[in-house]
């Protein structure tokens, strides 16, 4: 017991220096209107450009025109066809990503750093030339909405969809990003320019990591991108959630096991300081073989094979949520296991070696985290979105080591209050009786919500 007390408070000290040592690396800037961070980082001759944008599905005209707006950029332009970009980037061996959340939007660019003035001009290109051409987009609605309507084959897809949309009601963020059956036919065009111009006006910060030559980024982005920063989403406020008195099924033929959803959204205010210890709970609850819910589900019970959770936060909004799935049959004992296990978390019913455990596994696997640097870009991104400061990074390993079980009991009942948690189950129809015992059964329709 000796030894590992010794080990823990070495790897304790090594955490923290480590995190501090990372944090004196990061350097911010500004290219005129272009906010940047920068991690000169020369292990590897490549480099990642991360490019923010403070807007995203929130401020669209309608569900999905942000995503198709950055996915179809690259279908042509006036001196390119789909297929030269196509050909162009693969030369270059360039990975380009996108991703699009209510409160922002992101498009990443990772390639050899000796290409980075072609690759980064041919995106500007695009940004500010992208034609977007009726062929091309004719394509992409039709496989788009043949994605949508695939979902039905995808349960667990099928039951995040619903989840979503059902605890977000009344608020801005119910609406999927990824667009519906219904939005994609309003596609076109002439709304994707528009839409792409609003993107080009938007607040953005760059994000950049690699050697020092990445640094040339600043003289193409100035000669060649169309970009300001002339908007910013506003702040939003929300009101907690009301109580829920009903389960949520939604039939589907054929289905021999049940997706359950277990959650709720939450207030900016109800997680303002407090990011870590709900992280932490997220992780008790379902982080790994050894958490509460696989031990209590799976190990103790056989109701199931994987069970996780999460406490996640943007800027105005987060999510609280419960994922697991049952046997038919075992649905209603899965249900009720969770309200047991949160019952107990909120009378600080708590096991001392399950909790010290969870402290170390956290603590320990911080530093791993940020093994990439990609990896920290990203969380430094996803700290300046929340108007976090950085310090809170560097401090989270005494953060965690200096949660209690009281503090964790405290954290359940403010996350997961059983009589504000919306629950959605996508199964069999047969499931409506059983379901009624536990709450009254309410059956939605799972064309609704494609």
């Amino acid at each position: 017991m000796r030894n590992k007390i010794i080990f823990a408070l070495i790897l304790f000290k090594s955490i923290s220096a480590f995190s501090a040592s990372f944090l004196n690396n990061v350097k911010r800037d500004k290219w005129g209107d272009l906010e940047v961070v920068w991690i000169e980082d020369d292990k590897f001759p490549r480099y990642n450009a991360i490019i923010y944008f403070q807007d995203g599905a929130l401020n669209e005209e309608f569900s999905g025109l942000t995503q198709a707006s950055f996915e179809q950029m690259s279908s042509g332009t006036s001196k390119d066809s789909q297929e030269e970009l196509a050909e162009y980037f693969d030369f270059y061996a360039t990975k380009l990503r996108r991703a699009v959340t209510h409160e922002y939007s992101t498009y990443s660019i990772q390639g050899l750093t000796k290409d980075i003035v072609p690759v980064v001009t041919k995106v500007c290109e695009m940004f500010k030339d992208a034609q977007f051409p009726e062929v091309e987009l004719k394509s992409y609605v039709s496989r788009s909405k043949n994605q949508i309507k695939s979902i039905v084959n995808s349960h667990s897809t099928l039951a995040d969809r619903v989840f979503r949309e059902v605890t977000l009601t009344g608020t801005p963020f119910a609406k999927s990003a990824e667009g519906t059956l219904e939005s994609f036919d309003k596609l076109d065009s002439v709304k994707l320019k528009k839409r792409l111009n609003e993107l080009n006006k938007a607040r953005k910060v760059l994000y950049l990591s690699g050697p020092a030559e990445a640094y040339k980024l600043k003289e193409v982005i100035s000669k060649n991108c169309p970009w300001s920063s002339e908007k910013s989403l506003k702040k939003i406020e929300l009101t907690k959630p009301e109580t829920q008195s009903a389960i949520y099924l939604v039939p589907v033929n054929g289905a021999n096991q049940a997706q359950i959803r277990i959650g709720r959204y939450v207030t900016a205010n109800e997680i303002l300081g407090k990011n870590d210890s709900y992280g932490f709970l997220a992780g008790f609850l379902g982080g790994g073989f050894t958490s509460k819910l696989i031990q209590e589900l799976r190990v103790k019970r056989g109701l199931t094979y994987s069970a996780g959770a999460y406490v996640s936060m943007q800027r105005d909004y987060g999510r609280a949520g419960i994922m697991t799935f049952s046997k038919t049959e075992t649905t209603p004992e899965a249900i009720t296991i969770v309200r047991d296990i949160f019952t107990d978390l909120s009378a600080n019913k708590i096991d001392l070696q399950e909790f010290k455990h969870q402290q170390g596994h956290q603590i320990g696997s911080f530093a791993f985290a940020f093994e990439e640097t990609n990896a920290f870009l990203t969380q430094i991104m996803i700290y300046d979105h929340q108007n976090r400061s950085l310090s809170e990074l560097e401090k989270y390993p005494q953060i965690i080591a200096a949660l209690t079980p009281e503090a964790l009991s405290q954290a359940s009942l403010e996350a997961f209050p059983w009589e504000r948690l919306t629950i959605v189950v996508v199964g069999d129809k047969s499931l409506e009786k059983t379901l009624s015992r536990i709450r009254p059964v309410k059956i939605l329709d799972y064309k609704k919500f494609l």
